[in-house]
């Protein structure tokens, strides 16, 4: 939109070229007409600089907005990244690992499968050989009778490994 005080100043001066006589009353009627238009015109300027400088306010706030969802985006993935490497430490930490006493490959297992009363024998995947047995009183034993494995002192974290 053209600046309306430019059109309402042209139709102020098309009036003051016809040198209207302010004592009949339609001529005061338009340029009191002509006065209101001035003042819409005023105001619709002013609106249009505020809305300027809004947009303008807007536009700088949704740049700081976008800087901040950045490092916020990058914060947790951060945080699900350590969250992951966390999960990933904690269930290394469940396992047990132990060696074959034929084939001498290392053979891992998950440490709840240890914790029912049930008797659990573990092979290995090489060899097919009991590498880990438990008891009825819960005890955990090799298949010939050797100390318990953890005097034996082969469980560890599989991590330790890596």
């Amino acid at each position: 939109m053209k600046d309306p005080r430019k059109k309402v100043a042209y139709v102020r001066g098309l009036a003051d070229g016809l040198d209207l006589d302010m004592s009949s009353k339609g001529e005061r009627i338009i340029s009191e007409i002509i006065g209101v238009l001035e003042e819409l015109a005023d105001s619709i300027t002013s609106l249009q600089q505020a809305q300027s400088e809004l947009e303008s306010y807007v536009e700088s706030i949704d740049r700081d907005l976008w800087d901040v969802e950045e490092m916020l985006n990058e914060e947790m993935d951060e945080a699900e990244e350590d969250a992951d490497y966390q999960k990933e430490e904690d269930d290394s930490e469940n396992y047990i690992e132990v060696e074959c006493p034929e084939c001498h490959d290392f053979v891992c297992f998950d440490a709840d499968l240890l914790e029912g009363d049930d008797i659990i024998e573990i092979t290995c995947p090489n060899c097919d050989a009991v590498v880990y047995t438990t008891e009825q009183e819960g005890e955990q034993n090799r298949p010939d009778g050797e100390e318990k494995l953890n005097e034996l002192g082969a469980s560890h974290n599989a991590e330790e490994d890596i």
